[in-house]
């Protein structure tokens, strides 16, 4: 950990108070967030099983508009924490969080144990609805081919005598 402050050059005990006190603010910016990126990875998925193509549109655009900012606030969260002298990553969060007063590290490694859990659920209604979609993709391309393709009924291609 050394070596990263050594990066940096050195601020104000006030102007460290101050990025701490961003980062924790935005830690609950991004909770809600991601509450809200749940919220539409919800609707997306019913969306996708009405196959509602324009509503998909119109829905999708919002939720990556939403992705954007929670990466653009991901990425200022990661330069706050360089500015510290951490690693811009998980492993600079939790030694920030180490080396807070014992009250504001309980409060923060709730925040951001909070915040760790919205990312995963949100990845994993994520990874959730690609599925649907693929499903979906296939079950279209089996439509679509099943023109082309000889159909076959009890083992015997139609057609041909028995």
């Amino acid at each position: 950990m050394q070596w990263y402050s050594s990066m940096v050059e050195p601020i104000s005990k006030s102007e460290k108070r101050e990025i701490v006190q961003s980062l924790i603010r935005g830690i609950r910016q991004d909770i809600e967030g991601y509450k809200q990126l749940k919220s539409l990875l919800k609707c997306q998925r019913e969306l996708m099983q009405r196959r509602d193509n324009q509503g998909l549109q119109q829905h999708n655009e919002q939720q990556s508009n939403l992705c954007q900012r929670l990466m653009l606030k991901a990425n200022e969260r990661s330069q706050m924490l360089v500015k510290l002298g951490f690693a811009g990553d998980i492993n600079g969060m939790h030694a920030l969080i180490e080396r807070l007063p014992k009250a504001s590290s309980v409060q923060a490694a709730l925040l951001w144990d909070n915040l760790l859990s919205l990312v995963k659920e949100s990845k994993h209604a994520n990874e959730a609805n690609g599925k649907l979609l693929i499903g979906q993709q296939e079950v279209i391309n089996q439509l679509l081919q099943g023109d082309k393709q000889q159909s076959i009924d009890y083992g015997d291609p139609r057609g041909q005598s028995v």
